[in-house]
């Protein structure tokens, strides 16, 4: 793609011309970030002609295609190609102009209902230059007639264009160097009268564009094209008759064409034959073929005019705007085209439609948005529709705001809530629905095996408690019997805790990590608690059988306290998880305090509050000799009314 310097900003011009004739190259270009009415593929795309300086002397002024150019931007009509911009760059002419396309390179494709429809385009132009501008074409061909996006065929080559007064022999003979010869009259030379050059090619234009059609596929085709070798080629050309009498042919108004004739000149309708138009035109049109309709009715039937037309929107926009679906349900209208047609040829002019800032055309959009709002691309989506949505709702009218919202609606499964809303969203909404019940796995407590699994394997050995260095001395070395207590429920029995189901799990090498931790609450046996064996000296050490049968003697005493302990330990810790709502008010963040609750919890960290005491002050007092009045202190234990009966004076 080259970018050249142009009126045109973001103007790309594609490298491949699609077409090369005598006078210039026709190249396909695109303009982005500009209005898409230029074509019906909404993506900006135009057709640029460039042109170098030709010799000859029709083009000692000007070169053929500026000569165009300014025919072009002086004669206007809606069947003559539309200019856009022109410029000089070097020794190049620039010339810009809608998307079209060379007819000779699309002419096998079309149907003959649309060749009939493109002949009434081209001859409409050439009445409008022989009536209303007084200028002859004098280049009517093939080659000078294009097809536009919407597949419209629209009169170009206007190089040769010049008034009738301009128009005589020497003229004719200058430019036919480079006239289609075919449509040269033969006798053109001998003629007095000149001005009729254009019947004679229309005449041929016709012949050349129905070429291997039958003559019964279109109606009166047959009565009219002998009507145009005997009169539009009539070697007399004062018997040729005007273009605006072959208008009133009745190959020119069969229904198809009266159709689009009718919503071509909408606004010259009143209001009745309106009415009657719309409310009877989908009946006619279901006896051709459909992608003939939809390519050159469908910008008409979806034209400002048609949609602003009440009996329209009631009786033929419904039906237009939904694609048709094979597959209904009981009481649905179906649409008229099918998904593929409708894509093709009814996308683009919605898209068109988007941009335009009309409530009325707007809210007709919005209402059947959710009938076609399928047939866009994600892209389409998200680029176009969207933002032209999004406007929307910022317009002071509620009906037009409601609507818009509901449309928006729609776009959230396709394109996502992300894209739609925008912004940063969070969780605000839970799953109220009712989990399954967790399985609840009950473990049964096996205090005597625990605890008799704990004697045998803290005390192996008689001398890791019995030293051989001590004798006849207490022992103050103490036995821990039990783990650390359960934290649930913990606090519900004081100085006595069972460890719980998991941690009797827990091997033995991770119970003695537990071993220099200082809890309080451990249930701690005294040597001193366990029955003494009185022995001498000179005896020998208890054995171990010894040991193991005064431990057991110990703990059968104990045993029916510690179930009960145990009972009730594990009606705390069932009673603390009834009460507990969810598992969540465990951490620390979201337990609540109560500020004017009592502390009656112990205080862990009382003991390390530094005290700071009052220094004490002591006044230490010295007797001495030299005792005056002055330093005299009484004594604590004498009256107070003694002391003062001497003279102070002294």
């Amino acid at each position: 793609m080259g970018n050249d310097t142009s009126h045109l900003n973001g103007l790309e011009i594609e490298e491949k011309a699609i077409e090369v004739t005598d006078f210039w190259s026709h190249y396909q270009a695109t303009i982005k970030d500009s209005c898409r009415y230029f074509s019906l593929k909404s993506d900006g795309s135009v057709s640029v002609f460039k042109g170098e300086i030709v010799l000859g002397p029709l083009w000692t002024l000007s070169t053929p295609l500026e000569k165009f150019s300014n025919n072009l931007l002086k004669y206007r009509h809606p069947c003559i190609v539309r200019y856009l911009s022109a410029w000089q760059q070097r020794s190049t002419f620039h010339l810009a102009t809608e998307y079209v396309q060379p007819l000779a390179h699309i002419l096998n494709s079309q149907t003959p209902l649309q060749i009939c429809i493109g002949l009434n385009n081209i001859l409409q132009a050439l009445v409008f230059l022989h009536e209303q501008a007084g200028m002859s074409h004098n280049n009517v061909s093939v080659s000078s007639v294009y097809v536009s996006g919407d597949g419209q065929w629209k009169l170009a080559g206007l190089q040769y264009l010049c008034t009738f007064n301009e128009l005589n022999v020497a003229y004719l003979k200058h430019a036919r160097i480079h006239r289609y010869d075919k449509a040269i009259d033969p006798n053109e030379d001998s003629h007095e009268i000149t001005s009729k050059v254009d019947q004679y090619a229309f005449a041929v234009l016709v012949e050349d564009v129905f070429k291997g059609h039958s003559d019964d596929e279109v109606p009166h085709l047959k009565e009219f094209k002998t009507y145009c070798r005997n009169s539009l080629q009539n070697p007399n050309p004062d018997k040729r008759p005007n273009l605006s009498e072959v208008l009133k042919d009745n190959f020119f108004n069969h229904e198809f064409i009266s159709i689009y004739k009718f919503l071509n000149f909408l606004p010259l309708k009143s209001e009745e034959e309106r009415n009657e138009f719309f409310s009877n035109i989908l009946s006619h049109l279901k006896c051709y073929d459909e992608e003939t309709v939809a390519k050159q009715l469908g910008g008409l039937l979806l034209s400002r005019l048609t949609l602003l037309d009440q009996t329209a929107r009631k009786d033929v926009l419904p039906f237009i705007l939904k694609p048709k679906n094979d597959r209904l349900q009981s009481g649905e209208s179906t649409g008229f085209f099918s998904l593929s047609i409708f894509k093709e040829h009814l996308k683009p002019r919605l898209l068109q439609l988007f941009s335009v800032r009309d409530s009325q055309i707007r809210m007709l959009l919005l209402s059947h948005f959710t009938k076609f709002v399928h047939v866009f691309t994600h892209d389409e989506l998200s680029q176009q529709i969207l933002p032209e949505l999004l406007l929307g709702i910022k317009d002071t009218d509620d009906n037009l705001v409601a609507s818009t919202l509901i449309c928006l609606s729609e776009l959230v499964p396709i394109l996502g809530a992300d894209s739609v809303v925008g912004g940063k969203r969070s969780k605000l909404f839970t799953d109220g629905r009712p989990k399954g019940n967790l399985a609840k796995s009950h473990l049964k407590i096996d205090t005597d095996f625990y605890l008799a699994d704990k004697m045998i394997k803290d005390f192996q050995s008689p001398q890791t408690v019995f030293p051989d260095n001590e004798s006849t001395s207490t022992f103050e070395q103490t036995i821990t019997l039990n783990e650390r207590p359960s934290p649930v429920g913990s606090e519900a029995i004081e100085n006595n805790v069972i460890a719980s189901d998991t941690q009797r799990n827990i091997s033995v090498d991770s119970e003695d990590d537990w071993d220099d931790w200082d809890n309080s609450n451990k249930q701690l046996v005294t040597v001193d608690e366990i029955p003494s064996v009185e022995y001498t000296v000179e005896e020998e050490k208890p054995q171990e059988s010894q040991l193991t049968e005064s431990l057991s003697k110990l703990l059968t005493t104990d045993k029916e306290t510690m179930l009960m302990k145990a009972t009730l330990l594990q009606k705390a810790a069932f009673e603390a998880k009834k009460n507990m709502v969810d598992i969540s008010e465990l951490d620390i963040k979201n337990q609540k305090i109560d500020i004017n609750k009592k502390k009656d919890d112990f205080d862990f960290f009382a003991d390390m509050m530094p005290v700071i005491e009052k220094q004490k002050v002591i006044t230490i007092v010295e007797k001495s000799d030299n005792f005056t009045k002055l330093n005299f202190v009484p004594d604590e234990e004498a009256d107070e009314n003694e002391g003062w009966g001497e003279n102070w004076n002294d």
